[in-house]
């Protein structure tokens, strides 16, 4: 293919695709399958597998025995965040990417973003992700490209970028000064993604599906977890936009922490009762929650419609959640999507 070879050699360019695995033996094969047959071959898959005590370790030396693209790193769990942090430190690819152990592939993906980035000397090319229960993806559809400075894509983050770590291609000089924040159970790719996004010079977007997101029950975002496990990642967001001095940045995610704490409080009461019950919880995050709103509706250029959203949201809760839930399942068509479960 025309976009395996660089620009200025004839060498071709290795993509390193890092999945932290644990205990995913029923969902593993098909992601690992997804990565191999990819139609860009120059690649090597790093599997990390994070202590897992299921056939996750066995599947993957499997595959390693079988196809010497593979490499598995076996190491004591450490949480999601320190698996990726030993992919990166292993990788050797001039190209970085991540998946899931439960997610998968379009067959094209790696081919198309490191052609966008190839095409127009980006540093990271973005898709879009589908999200459910189907095991393939349909055959994407190309669609035109958007190119930003990272200045641009920072100040539409909301609109243009995406939180997610695995819908993104990235050259690897975008990671020197960029780790995974170890000791999180969930959000950690919120902690990153901003950061990355500055260390890149120019970023592309694509509207094309090439990554498919597993709605896996068993996940930590579709079980039972703590609220306090992601606490504070939109802090450092807040602080990198008043830093990099990026008003609307600055404004948007005042606005996404408020949405998100009450989000978060919602998810915890609904899976995790025991914590939530607990009286001292309660009142430590209604207060943030009430500090949160003070904060996100005195910042200037907040727009009128998260003023009018967030006085809804902390006043009229009902009404909120109500609207949500009717314009994903009727206007959108999500049918997974749950009453309060929407930011």
């Amino acid at each position: 293919m025309s976009v395996q070879k660089s620009k200025n050699t004839s060498s071709f360019l290795l993509i390193s695709v890092i999945v932290p695995v644990y205990n995913a033996e029923k969902y593993l094969a098909r992601c690992i399958d997804s990565i191999l047959c990819q139609t860009y071959s120059e690649l090597e898959l790093i599997l990390v597998n994070d202590g897992s005590v299921d056939a996750s370790s066995a599947i993957c030396d499997a595959y390693a025995a079988q196809d010497s693209r593979v490499r598995v790193i076996h190491k004591s769990n450490g949480g999601v965040s320190a698996a990726r942090n030993d992919g990166i430190q292993a990788a050797q690819g001039q190209y970085i990417a991540f998946c899931d152990n439960d997610d998968f592939y379009a067959p094209t993906m790696l081919a198309r973003l490191l052609e966008i980035c190839l095409e127009n000397d980006c540093a990271i090319a973005q898709c879009r992700c589908e999200k459910g229960i189907a095991e393939s993806l349909p055959v994407p559809t190309p669609q035109s490209i958007k190119v930003f400075t990272n200045r641009e894509i920072l100040e539409s983050f909301y609109t243009e970028a995406s939180i997610y770590i695995w819908d993104k291609l990235y050259r690897r000089d975008v990671w020197a000064e960029v780790r995974f924040p170890v000791g999180l159970y969930t959000d950690e790719d919120v902690w990153v993604v901003h950061h990355l996004l500055a260390a890149a010079p120019k970023i592309a977007t694509t509207s094309e599906k090439l990554y498919y997101h597993f709605r896996n029950p068993k996940s930590v975002m579709q079980s039972g977890f703590d609220v306090r496990w992601a606490s504070g990642a939109l802090d450092d967001r807040v602080e990198f936009a008043r830093r990099e001095k990026l008003p609307k940045l600055l404004a948007d995610t005042h606005s996404k922490r408020f949405y998100r704490e009450g989000y978060l409080l919602v998810m915890n009461r609904r899976y995790n009762p025991d914590m939530a019950s607990r009286r001292t919880f309660a009142e430590e995050h209604k207060e943030m929650f009430g500090r949160y709103f003070r904060e996100a509706i005195n910042v200037p250029n907040v727009s009128a419609k998260d003023r009018i959203m967030m006085t809804f949201r902390r006043f009229f809760p009902p009404l909120y959640h109500s609207y949500n839930f009717l314009k994903f399942r009727i206007l959108r068509g999500d049918k997974t999507v749950r009453y309060g479960e929407v930011q």
